[in-house]
């Protein structure tokens, strides 16, 4: 009996850590670079989504926290970790219930947050579209026009608009069409 005791206290649990607007890097890279903590601690984990942009006709990527406010923490002993987080500029301590406890996430919650990290890395912008589809034009002469989505070749994509009645192709980039909302 007391060594299935030992092993639940020793099995890492996910837990959600508050943090100060856009602090959440320095935050988990502190928990990371603590060497106190490297007993106790798993994976720390912010998850990011990269966003693509046209700004000034150029592709701009840059990555774009999913949870602002919030990381994930992987840890078999949160004493250690909740006592170094009141001393952690930038961390506001762990999520908590109403009463104060602070109990680990559902399996089944950090499996979607990792499932969605993973799915993002692995999304290229080319899948967000299908043949057939109306888009939105957002850049060049053609702006604010509504087409259809002829073909599809890597970052070109030929979209066909009607334009006096008559159906005309053009080829754009990928930046500069958007889903039909």
């Amino acid at each position: 009996m007391m060594k299935a005791r030992e092993k639940k206290t020793t099995e890492m649990m996910w837990y959600t850590i508050r943090t100060q607007g856009n602090k959440e890097r320095k935050v988990c890279e502190r928990i990371q670079k603590e060497p106190d903590l490297q007993k106790s601690i798993g994976q720390v984990l912010v998850p990011m989504e990269t966003i693509v942009n046209l700004k000034n006709g150029k592709k701009v990527t840059r990555d774009k926290i999913m949870f602002p406010g919030y990381i994930f923490v992987e840890a078999n002993s949160i004493g250690e970790l909740k006592y170094f987080l009141r001393g952690c500029d930038g961390a506001t301590g762990f999520l908590t219930e109403r009463d104060g406890t602070i109990k680990p996430m559902k399996e089944k919650e950090i499996r979607r947050i990792i499932g969605q990290q993973e799915e993002q890395k692995e999304m290229d912008i080319s899948d967000m579209f299908i043949i057939g589809e109306d888009v939105r034009i957002t850049d060049g002469p053609f702006d604010t026009m509504i087409g259809t989505i002829e073909d599809i070749n890597g970052d070109k994509i030929k979209v066909s608009v009607s334009i006096f009645g008559r159906k005309t192709p053009l080829e754009l980039s990928i930046m500069q069409i958007d889903k039909k909302k």
